[in-house]
């Protein structure tokens, strides 16, 4: 019987229904490999999450680095910020309300001025003696901060925009613009080289002229997106720095390529969007987007109560996120600090590392799992008589929990209805540590209807995980 490849897909497409479905990956991506490697992807496990310090603070809203230290807010304890260092040991700064995630800032100045935006309080200043309201009234309500070139920059949900003056909190009040390319005001500003100005409708661009008397900056260009909400724009923080990506006012994920957005998302993920919105009922205050960077690759984080999905940006290909119990993921808004990526959790009081050293969150397992896409031979069937996996072995270790990490296992099932339905799982064993002795192998398969046949893979245990593809031997009937 002819050898017959698996199809396992290096993009998560689950389809608008199973039947469309182009398989899934799910706490699992595809790395190419180079020429000479017994195959052209590997897919491997996920990032893990440790714990950087489980504080008695909850309600993560967001951090900075400022030197040695990262300031962080919290909503519990009536809005605490703290400052951790690279031990984890926190310093009280002081207290500011609130429950949305804020936006941080700070100048060039020794010591620099640490500032922070509450969409629904406004702005505040972080400082030796604690967390005071902004130093200058002209800076008004503003819904959020960033920093460039010396300046603060304040936007308004009216679409005015102030600038303090250099390296400094003082504000002329005459050094504000007010966006005329956007009649619905703006959710934020960020700095990329240029500063960008984004709301609901547009996105304005903005370089520095050094005008001497006035708003020191000038437009350059009006784009006609607008972006979703406050949260949905990522790609250009420290230690990240691959540009501006958003989740667009159309619920599309874009890339600046230029002043030109460039679509990036799959009907998949678009439809994650919407039906998060639509279907659930959901705010878009509560969509986001956050990067991390794990062995080589960057990755963004589109992050939803209902979905997560992370794109790779390096290889321009998605996968799903899911945590223990939860159809999301539970690490968000991240902040680059002491040579690792922080996030907060949703589901404790944890700041978490994310980090590939582990294969656990917190102790619980990240479920590998991968889905195929059919093996089809429509309207024929086929009869399946081995079902082959080309996944490393030899991975357990000695000195791990027995039996999850001294003995792994791989589970196998497959559908027949196009995924609507799958058979109970196959165990195998994934090999004790240096043992490679048998192949991961299943005999007599049984034959497929005529939407052919998918294959699900998972494993549980917290090992390693190198899959390079798969095989059936088979032989097509007529139906």
């Amino acid at each position: 019987m002819p050898d017959v490849a698996i199809p396992f897909p290096v993009t998560s497409g689950p389809g608008k229904n199973v039947h469309d479905s182009a398989g899934r990956l799910i706490n699992v991506y595809a790395e190419d490999l180079v020429q000479g490697a017994r195959s052209q992807t590997v897919w491997r496990r996920a990032p893990g999450l440790n714990s950087f310090v489980n504080f008695t603070d909850t309600g993560w809203r967001g951090a900075i680095v400022i030197g040695s230290q990262l300031y962080a807010a919290f909503t519990s304890g009536g809005g605490r910020v703290s400052a951790f260092d690279s031990t984890g040991a926190a310093t009280f700064l002081g207290t500011q309300p609130g429950t949305k995630k804020v936006f941080w800032a700070r100048n060039n100045k020794v010591p620099p001025d640490v500032v922070f935006v509450d969409p629904d309080n406004g702005p505040f200043q972080v400082t030796g003696s604690g967390v005071i309201d902004y130093p200058d009234a002209d800076v008004a309500f503003a819904n959020s901060v960033c920093f460039l070139d010396g300046y603060f920059f304040f936007t308004h949900g009216d679409g005015t925009v102030i600038a303090s003056a250099i390296n400094d909190t003082a504000v002329n009040p005459l050094d504000f613009i007010t966006v005329q390319g956007n009649p619905g005001g703006l959710f934020r500003a960020i700095p990329f080289s240029e500063l960008y100005l984004l709301g609901s409708t547009t996105i304005e661009v903005w370089q520095n002229t050094a005008n001497p008397t006035a708003f020191p900056f000038s437009r350059v260009k009006v784009i006609p997106r607008g972006i979703l909400g406050r949260y949905c724009v990522s790609g250009w923080e420290p230690g990240f720095g691959k540009g501006v990506f958003f989740v667009g006012d159309d619920r599309q994920f874009y890339l600046l390529n230029g002043y030109v957005p460039t679509k990036l998302s799959t009907p998949d993920v678009d439809r994650a969007i919407t039906n998060f919105i639509d279907l659930s009922g959901g705010s878009v205050e509560d969509i986001e987007l956050f990067p991390f960077v794990a062995s080589g690759h960057s990755y963004l984080v589109l992050r939803m109560p209902t979905a997560t999905w992370t794109f790779d940006v390096d290889t321009l290909r998605w996968h799903e996120r899911t945590s223990y119990r939860s159809p999301t993921w539970h690490a968000f808004a991240s902040v680059n600090a002491f040579g690792t990526w922080l996030a907060g959790d949703t589901m404790s009081s944890n700041i978490l590392q994310i980090t590939e050293q582990v294969q656990t969150e917190l102790g619980q397992d990240i479920v590998f799992e991968l889905w195929s896409g059919p093996v089809t031979a429509f309207p024929n069937r086929i009869r399946v008589a081995q079902l082959t996996i080309d996944v490393a072995r030899g991975v357990g270790l000695n000195t791990g929990t027995n039996p999850t990490q001294t003995d792994p296992k791989i589970y196998i099932s497959w559908s027949d209805d196009a995924g609507m339905s799958w058979s109970a799982p196959i165990q195998r064993r994934l090999g004790a540590q240096a043992t490679n002795k048998y192949p991961v192998r299943v005999n007599r398969v049984g034959q497929t209807k005529d939407q052919g046949r998918r294959y699900k893979l998972q494993v549980f245990d917290p090992v390693q995980v190198e899959l390079t593809g798969g095989k059936m031997s088979s032989e097509v009937r007529n139906y």
